[in-house]
Protein backbone atom coordinates (compact mmCIF):
# COMPACT_ATOMS: atom_id res chain seq x y z
CA UNK A 1 0.00 0.00 0.00
CA UNK A 2 2.77 2.39 0.88
CA UNK A 3 4.59 1.54 -2.31
CA UNK A 4 1.51 2.29 -4.38
CA UNK A 5 0.99 5.60 -2.61
CA UNK A 6 4.61 6.55 -3.18
CA UNK A 7 4.33 5.74 -6.89
CA UNK A 8 1.15 7.80 -7.24
CA UNK A 9 2.75 10.75 -5.47
CA UNK A 10 5.81 10.50 -7.68
CA UNK A 11 3.63 10.36 -10.79
CA UNK A 12 1.68 13.42 -9.67
CA UNK A 13 4.92 15.31 -9.06
CA UNK A 14 6.14 14.40 -12.54
CA UNK A 15 2.88 15.54 -14.14
CA UNK A 16 3.00 18.82 -12.25
CA UNK A 17 6.53 19.58 -13.40
CA UNK A 18 6.32 18.20 -16.94
CA UNK A 19 5.11 21.58 -18.18
CA UNK A 20 8.43 23.06 -17.22
CA UNK A 21 10.40 20.65 -19.45
CA UNK A 22 8.25 20.46 -22.58
CA UNK A 23 10.21 23.00 -24.61
CA UNK A 24 13.17 23.01 -26.93
CA UNK A 25 14.61 25.84 -24.84
CA UNK A 26 15.02 23.62 -21.77
CA UNK A 27 13.52 23.86 -18.31
CA UNK A 28 10.94 26.65 -18.05
CA UNK A 29 11.62 27.31 -14.39
CA UNK A 30 15.39 27.55 -14.76
CA UNK A 31 15.15 29.83 -17.79
CA UNK A 32 12.51 32.03 -16.13
CA UNK A 33 14.56 32.33 -12.95
CA UNK A 34 17.79 33.12 -14.85
CA UNK A 35 16.09 35.78 -16.97
CA UNK A 36 14.36 37.29 -13.92
CA UNK A 37 17.59 37.26 -11.90
CA UNK A 38 19.46 39.27 -14.56
CA UNK A 39 16.56 41.71 -15.03
CA UNK A 40 16.39 42.34 -11.28
CA UNK A 41 20.15 42.84 -11.18
CA UNK A 42 20.35 45.36 -14.04
CA UNK A 43 17.07 47.22 -13.34
CA UNK A 44 17.54 47.29 -9.53
CA UNK A 45 14.15 45.76 -8.64
CA UNK A 46 12.72 45.09 -5.17
CA UNK A 47 11.46 41.75 -3.82
CA UNK A 48 7.81 42.27 -4.89
CA UNK A 49 8.87 43.13 -8.43
CA UNK A 50 11.25 40.18 -8.46
CA UNK A 51 8.49 37.68 -7.54
CA UNK A 52 5.95 39.13 -9.98
CA UNK A 53 8.53 39.29 -12.75
CA UNK A 54 9.27 35.60 -12.31
CA UNK A 55 5.58 34.76 -12.76
CA UNK A 56 5.36 36.84 -15.95
CA UNK A 57 8.47 35.29 -17.48
CA UNK A 58 7.34 31.78 -16.51
CA UNK A 59 3.90 32.27 -18.09
CA UNK A 60 5.49 33.65 -21.24
CA UNK A 61 7.86 30.68 -21.66
CA UNK A 62 5.06 28.20 -20.96
CA UNK A 63 2.76 29.83 -23.54
CA UNK A 64 5.33 29.75 -26.33
CA UNK A 65 6.49 26.21 -25.49
CA UNK A 66 4.23 24.44 -28.03
CA UNK A 67 5.40 26.83 -30.78
CA UNK A 68 9.17 26.61 -30.29
CA UNK A 69 9.70 24.05 -33.05
CA UNK A 70 7.65 26.19 -35.47
CA UNK A 71 9.43 29.37 -34.40
CA UNK A 72 12.79 27.74 -35.09
CA UNK A 73 11.86 27.14 -38.74
CA UNK A 74 10.18 30.57 -39.13
CA UNK A 75 6.63 29.20 -39.37
CA UNK A 76 4.17 32.07 -39.81
CA UNK A 77 1.53 30.79 -37.38
CA UNK A 78 4.11 30.00 -34.72
CA UNK A 79 5.71 33.43 -35.02
CA UNK A 80 2.32 35.15 -34.82
CA UNK A 81 1.60 33.28 -31.59
CA UNK A 82 5.06 34.11 -30.24
CA UNK A 83 4.73 37.85 -30.81
CA UNK A 84 1.21 37.85 -29.40
CA UNK A 85 2.43 36.32 -26.12
CA UNK A 86 5.50 38.56 -26.17
CA UNK A 87 3.30 41.67 -26.40
CA UNK A 88 1.16 40.38 -23.51
CA UNK A 89 4.26 39.75 -21.43
CA UNK A 90 5.67 43.21 -22.13
CA UNK A 91 2.28 44.76 -21.35
CA UNK A 92 2.15 42.96 -17.96
CA UNK A 93 5.58 44.32 -17.14
CA UNK A 94 4.26 47.90 -17.44
CA UNK A 95 2.33 47.42 -14.18
CA UNK A 96 5.26 45.86 -12.34
CA UNK A 97 8.09 48.16 -13.48
CA UNK A 98 8.16 51.89 -12.97
CA UNK A 99 8.26 54.23 -15.94
CA UNK A 100 12.03 54.79 -15.69
CA UNK A 101 12.68 51.07 -15.23
CA UNK A 102 10.49 50.21 -18.20
CA UNK A 103 12.33 52.67 -20.45
CA UNK A 104 15.62 50.97 -19.56
CA UNK A 105 13.96 47.59 -20.12
CA UNK A 106 12.96 48.52 -23.69
CA UNK A 107 16.51 49.61 -24.53
CA UNK A 108 17.97 46.22 -23.53
CA UNK A 109 17.44 43.84 -26.43
CA UNK A 110 18.02 40.58 -24.55
CA UNK A 111 15.26 41.57 -22.09
CA UNK A 112 12.72 43.15 -24.44
CA UNK A 113 13.04 40.43 -27.16
CA UNK A 114 14.46 37.51 -25.21
CA UNK A 115 14.35 34.72 -27.86
CA UNK A 116 16.02 34.38 -31.23
CA UNK A 117 16.59 31.50 -33.65
CA UNK A 118 19.53 30.55 -35.82
CA UNK A 119 20.05 27.38 -37.87
CA UNK A 120 16.58 26.14 -36.86
CA UNK A 121 17.34 26.27 -33.12
CA UNK A 122 15.89 28.72 -30.55
CA UNK A 123 18.02 30.35 -27.87
CA UNK A 124 17.70 32.89 -25.06
CA UNK A 125 19.64 36.07 -25.75
CA UNK A 126 20.50 36.57 -22.11
CA UNK A 127 22.79 33.52 -22.23
CA UNK A 128 24.95 35.29 -24.80
CA UNK A 129 25.60 38.10 -22.32
CA UNK A 130 25.80 35.89 -19.23
CA UNK A 131 27.26 32.53 -20.32
CA UNK A 132 27.65 31.20 -16.75
CA UNK A 133 24.23 29.59 -16.20
CA UNK A 134 24.94 28.36 -12.69
CA UNK A 135 25.56 31.77 -11.13
CA UNK A 136 22.63 33.76 -9.66
CA UNK A 137 22.73 37.16 -8.00
CA UNK A 138 19.59 36.48 -5.93
CA UNK A 139 17.97 33.47 -4.36
CA UNK A 140 15.03 31.65 -5.94
CA UNK A 141 11.67 33.48 -5.99
CA UNK A 142 9.26 32.93 -3.14
CA UNK A 143 7.06 30.50 -5.08
CA UNK A 144 9.74 29.08 -7.41
CA UNK A 145 8.54 25.46 -7.07
CA UNK A 146 4.85 26.07 -6.41
CA UNK A 147 3.80 28.53 -9.11
CA UNK A 148 2.12 26.79 -12.08
CA UNK A 149 0.62 29.63 -14.10
CA UNK A 150 -2.21 30.69 -11.79
CA UNK A 151 -1.84 34.38 -12.73
CA UNK A 152 -1.80 33.83 -16.49
CA UNK A 153 -4.19 35.88 -18.62
CA UNK A 154 -5.99 32.73 -19.72
CA UNK A 155 -7.47 32.45 -16.19
CA UNK A 156 -8.73 36.06 -16.20
CA UNK A 157 -10.42 36.34 -19.58
CA UNK A 158 -7.42 37.91 -21.31
CA UNK A 159 -7.10 40.71 -18.73
CA UNK A 160 -3.81 41.35 -16.97
CA UNK A 161 -3.78 40.12 -13.37
CA UNK A 162 -1.07 42.65 -12.47
CA UNK A 163 -3.13 45.52 -13.81
CA UNK A 164 -6.03 44.54 -11.52
CA UNK A 165 -3.74 44.32 -8.48
CA UNK A 166 -1.56 47.30 -9.32
CA UNK A 167 -3.24 49.87 -6.99
CA UNK A 168 -2.90 47.63 -3.97
CA UNK A 169 0.73 46.70 -4.61
CA UNK A 170 2.49 49.50 -6.52
CA UNK A 171 2.24 53.25 -6.62
CA UNK A 172 4.82 54.22 -9.26
CA UNK A 173 3.97 55.92 -12.58
CA UNK A 174 3.12 53.52 -15.39
CA UNK A 175 4.64 53.57 -18.86
CA UNK A 176 1.73 54.64 -21.09
CA UNK A 177 3.16 54.44 -24.63
CA UNK A 178 2.54 51.48 -26.98
CA UNK A 179 4.86 48.61 -26.14
CA UNK A 180 4.33 46.21 -29.04
CA UNK A 181 7.26 44.69 -30.89
CA UNK A 182 7.66 46.05 -34.39
CA UNK A 183 6.98 43.57 -37.24
CA UNK A 184 10.29 44.61 -38.82
CA UNK A 185 12.06 42.70 -36.04
CA UNK A 186 10.94 39.30 -37.32
CA UNK A 187 13.79 38.82 -39.86
CA UNK A 188 16.22 40.04 -37.21
CA UNK A 189 14.99 37.53 -34.60
CA UNK A 190 14.26 34.51 -36.76
CA UNK A 191 16.43 34.80 -39.84
CA UNK A 192 17.00 31.46 -41.57
CA UNK A 193 20.45 30.16 -42.47
CA UNK A 194 22.04 31.79 -45.48
CA UNK A 195 23.46 29.19 -47.86
CA UNK A 196 26.86 30.05 -49.25
CA UNK A 197 27.49 30.37 -52.96
CA UNK A 198 30.69 28.34 -52.78
CA UNK A 199 30.99 24.65 -51.86
CA UNK A 200 32.67 23.79 -48.55
CA UNK A 201 36.42 23.85 -48.80
CA UNK A 202 38.78 21.19 -47.49
CA UNK A 203 41.14 22.09 -44.61
CA UNK A 204 44.30 21.95 -46.74
CA UNK A 205 42.73 23.28 -49.90
CA UNK A 206 44.49 26.19 -51.58
CA UNK A 207 43.34 28.01 -54.68
CA UNK A 208 45.48 27.69 -57.82
CA UNK A 209 47.79 30.67 -58.45
CA UNK A 210 46.63 33.10 -61.03
CA UNK A 211 48.83 33.54 -64.16
CA UNK A 212 50.64 36.83 -64.64
CA UNK A 213 49.38 37.18 -68.18
CA UNK A 214 46.17 36.23 -69.80
CA UNK A 215 46.43 33.12 -72.00
CA UNK A 216 46.51 33.77 -75.74
CA UNK A 217 44.06 31.81 -77.81
CA UNK A 218 45.78 29.80 -80.56
CA UNK A 219 44.06 28.77 -83.76
CA UNK A 220 40.93 30.74 -83.05
CA UNK A 221 39.82 33.01 -85.91
CA UNK A 222 39.58 36.66 -85.21
CA UNK A 223 36.11 37.84 -84.68
CA UNK A 224 34.74 40.26 -87.21
CA UNK A 225 31.47 41.97 -86.56
CA UNK A 226 28.89 41.64 -89.29
CA UNK A 227 28.87 44.52 -91.72
CA UNK A 228 25.64 46.37 -92.08
CA UNK A 229 24.33 47.61 -95.37
CA UNK A 230 24.96 51.20 -94.46
CA UNK A 231 28.68 50.52 -93.94
CA UNK A 232 29.28 48.67 -97.21
CA UNK A 233 31.72 50.36 -99.65
CA UNK A 234 30.10 51.95 -102.68
CA UNK A 235 30.63 50.33 -106.08
CA UNK A 236 32.98 52.17 -108.45
CA UNK A 237 31.01 53.75 -111.34
CA UNK A 238 31.96 52.54 -114.85
CA UNK A 239 34.01 54.81 -117.09
CA UNK A 240 31.91 56.79 -119.53
CA UNK A 241 33.97 59.00 -121.89
CA UNK A 242 30.90 60.88 -123.07
CA UNK A 243 30.33 62.35 -119.70
CA UNK A 244 33.91 63.52 -119.44
CA UNK A 245 34.99 64.86 -122.85
CA UNK A 246 38.35 66.13 -121.63
CA UNK A 247 39.41 62.70 -120.40
CA UNK A 248 42.16 61.00 -122.52
CA UNK A 249 43.31 57.54 -121.56
CA UNK A 250 47.04 57.07 -121.39
CA UNK A 251 48.63 54.93 -124.12
CA UNK A 252 50.55 52.02 -122.80
CA UNK A 253 53.86 51.19 -124.59
CA UNK A 254 53.79 47.90 -126.45
CA UNK A 255 56.35 45.42 -125.32
CA UNK A 256 58.41 44.12 -128.24
CA UNK A 257 60.11 40.81 -128.16
CA UNK A 258 63.86 40.79 -128.63
CA UNK A 259 64.81 40.00 -132.29
CA UNK A 260 68.23 38.83 -133.34
CA UNK A 261 70.14 41.13 -135.74
CA UNK A 262 70.08 38.44 -138.46
CA UNK A 263 66.35 38.45 -138.60
CA UNK A 264 66.30 42.21 -138.91
CA UNK A 265 68.41 42.16 -142.18
CA UNK A 266 66.82 42.06 -145.64
CA UNK A 267 66.23 38.70 -147.35
CA UNK A 268 68.91 39.10 -150.13
CA UNK A 269 71.65 40.04 -147.67
CA UNK A 270 70.79 36.99 -145.63
CA UNK A 271 70.99 34.73 -148.65
CA UNK A 272 74.46 36.08 -149.65
CA UNK A 273 75.74 35.63 -146.15
CA UNK A 274 74.54 32.06 -146.17
CA UNK A 275 76.34 31.33 -149.49
CA UNK A 276 79.56 32.77 -148.19
CA UNK A 277 79.27 30.72 -145.06
CA UNK A 278 78.89 27.52 -147.12
CA UNK A 279 81.93 28.35 -149.25
CA UNK A 280 84.01 28.95 -146.15
CA UNK A 281 83.04 25.63 -144.73
CA UNK A 282 83.84 23.73 -147.99
CA UNK A 283 87.21 25.43 -148.21
CA UNK A 284 88.02 24.43 -144.70
CA UNK A 285 87.25 20.80 -145.53
CA UNK A 286 89.65 20.79 -148.46
CA UNK A 287 92.48 22.12 -146.48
Amino acid sequence: MRTRTFILCLLALCLSTIRGYASGLGDFRVNARFLTDRMAFELHLNSNQYNDLYEINYDFLCNIGPYVSGIAVADTRAMDAYYRYLDERNDDLRWVLSQAEYVRFIDIEYFFRPIYAINNVCYLRVYKIYPNRTHFYFGPPRHYLTYRGGHCRAHFGGVSYYRRNYPARYHHPVYSRPCRVSPQMRPHDFAGPRPGNRPPQKPNWKPAPRPDRKPVSVGRPNYRPPQHSEHKPQARPPHNPHKNPGFKPQERPTRRSEVSPDKMRPKQIREKSNIKEKERKSLSKRL
